[in-house]
Formats: C-alpha cells, structure tokens, sequence
C-alpha cells in the first residue's frame, strides 16, 4: 500500500487479533484520510459568495434558533452545495470553477465523485442529530432525517430534470422549468428553512410556515434567473467561469427557454440550432446573445428581475422587516449587474 505522498505502509493485517483487528484498521486508513479529503478542500480553498449562509441567518431572524442547532444547519447545507457543485462540474462538463480548474480536472472523476459522495452522507448524519442536540421542546427528532431525505430527493430530481433536458434537446416549459428551479436552487434554501421551522423558538416567532415557504419560492427564482441571465452577459461572471459556458452546455437556462419559445412564434430556429452545437466558439456565442437581444429576452428579464426584486422587499415588509435579507436582496439587485 501506498499514502497519496507515495511512501508505504505495511499491511496490518497479521497483527489483526484479540479483537483489535477495527482499531488497526481505522488506525492505518486514517492516514488516508487527508488523500481523500484533498479534492473537496481545493475547491474549497477559494469560497463562493456564502448567500447560503446568509440566507441562513437571514432566516434565524424571523424564527430563533438556538445558535449551536443553527451553526449544524449551516454545516450541513454548505456541505451539500459544496459536493453538488462538484458532481456539477462533472455532468456539466465545465473547466472552471471561481476562477480555477475545475476538482475533477485535477483529480479525476472518480475521486471527486467519492468525496462528493461521502459529504452528502456525512451531511445526512448531521440531519440525523439535530434532534440530540436541541433544547426545544415539543420537537420530534425524528423529523430532522426525513426533512433531510425528501429534500434531498427533489433535489436530485430537480438536476436529473435540467440534464435530461439538455441531453434529449427538450425544451422545457416556463412552468416546467419553475418547477425544476424550486427543486434544485430551491431546494437546499427550502430544506435549511424546513430544518430550522421544526427548531424554532416557538414562542417568539411569528412566521407561518406557509408565507415563509412562498417567499423562499419567489427569492429561489429570483437568485436563479438573475444567474442565467449573468451567465449569458455579466462580465464578472465570465472570468469566474467562461464565457457565456450555459451555451456550450447546452442548457436550458431561462433566457434559452424564452429566446426558443419567442424564435417559435417567428418560425426560427437559431438558439435552438446554435444550443444544440454545444459551441466553444465566442464569436457564435455573442452572435447567439444578439439575437436573443434582438427578440427583447435580455431586456425583458431584466425587467421581470425588477419585479422580482420588489415582490421580495414587498413581503419582507409584510413579514416585519429583515434589515439582512432587505440587504441580500439589494446585493442581488439586477441594477448591480455589469453588462457588456
């Protein structure tokens, strides 16, 4: 046997007897640990935008949860975005992620597909003792694990559904596509929600379930299509990923959809046409962002984000107020997007 450094180490297995053959082999795999580790701590050695986070406290506003149960949902979420961008990368074939190559391109996919893999159990385990670690009362510890799974599920079936689109060249619906949305961006803001809603300080929090779910929906779409949209003509965005790379994907993103859906009514096929090459080329791309300006997406979902954006401070109002999520809000704002 070889560590990740290349020096050996003998194999333990005639010393495993009188009952220490488990210490002896978790002594010796556990200096393989930190090999195992390595992919999942460099994609993670330059951190994204933490809204999650945010989003996270944001939420604890309106609801109270203890702080040691919060900083454990705020673990397990981070852990699960952190190890689905990874399997990302690979299903979407991209090379950049925040400005570097991409886990996969340096260690493969088989290896980040384990670690990826090991985060969502090692997350799961975390759900699994919430319950343990709370001092709220009239809480059923149980629920924590199956809040976990069914998320956990959609979200699943939300990215099964963005790849099955891409690689049968459908094209979803608005309403199909909404609803993918809520499963796979929604779905982790939905599932840290559901988490600290059955942990909550019951007696000072005034949120209904339902009205905080709605807004989580609204917020959910608007974080999404405001990437799309940046995807497609946001400088920054460019050089933390690559130009316009939704295009070489091939998917579906909102401003696709529309642009597809208007290019119908016209009786043209060029969005189509050109999602379907997967291109690597930059001049057919900025020709594809021409003509989806020509068919007024790129304005019109500007606009639509503007709508977005006053609905969200609308029933933030109409919850109390949260000086913090009125601020995300404000940081997302599609007025703070450098166009091209």
């Amino acid at each position: 046997m070889t560590h990740c450094n290349g020096s050996s180490v003998e194999s333990s297995t005639e010393k495993n007897l009188n009952g220490h053959a488990v210490e002896e082999e978790d002594e010796v795999n556990a200096k393989y640990m930190r090999c195992l580790q390595e992919p999942y701590k460099y994609h993670t050695q330059v951190p994204g935008k933490a809204i999650r986070d945010q989003t996270i406290e944001a939420m604890n506003i309106w609801l109270g949860v203890e702080t040691k149960v919060l900083q454990k949902i705020k673990e397990l979420v981070t852990m699960l975005h952190e190890s689905s961008l990874l399997i990302d990368d690979i299903q979407d074939n991209s090379k950049m992620r925040r400005g570097q190559p991409a886990a996969y391109l340096i260690y493969g996919i088989s290896e980040v597909i384990n670690i990826a893999n090991l985060k969502y159990f090692e997350a799961g385990k975390i759900a699994l003792e919430l319950g343990n670690m709370t001092t709220a009362k009239n809480v059923d510890k149980s629920e924590a694990s199956k809040i976990f799974h069914d998320w956990m599920i959609k979200l699943h079936q939300g990215q099964g559904l963005d790849i099955h689109w891409r690689d049968h060249y459908i094209c979803p619906t608005v309403e199909e596509y909404i609803d993918m949305v809520l499963k796979k961006t929604g779905g982790l803001m939905m599932l840290a929600f559901d988490l600290m809603f059955i942990f909550r300080n019951q007696s000072d929090t005034t949120l209904a379930y339902e009205t905080g779910r709605t807004f989580l929906e609204t917020f959910s779409k608007f974080f999404q299509i405001r990437d799309d949209f940046c995807n497609l003509w946001d400088v920054k965005y460019a050089a933390n990923k690559s130009y316009c790379e939704d295009l070489t994907e091939g998917k579906f993103s909102w401003v696709i959809v529309q642009g597809i859906i208007k290019e119908r009514e016209l009786g043209t096929t060029r969005v189509m046409s050109i999602l379907k090459q997967r291109t690597t080329s930059d001049e057919i791309k900025r020709y594809c962002c021409q003509v989806l300006e020509s068919l007024q997406v790129k304005k019109e979902t500007t606009e639509y984000l503007e709508d977005l954006e006053k609905d969200l401070l609308q029933q933030i109002d109409g919850l109390g107020g949260n000086a913090l999520f009125a601020k995300i809000v404000g940081l997302l704002s599609p007025s703070r997007i450098q166009t091209a």
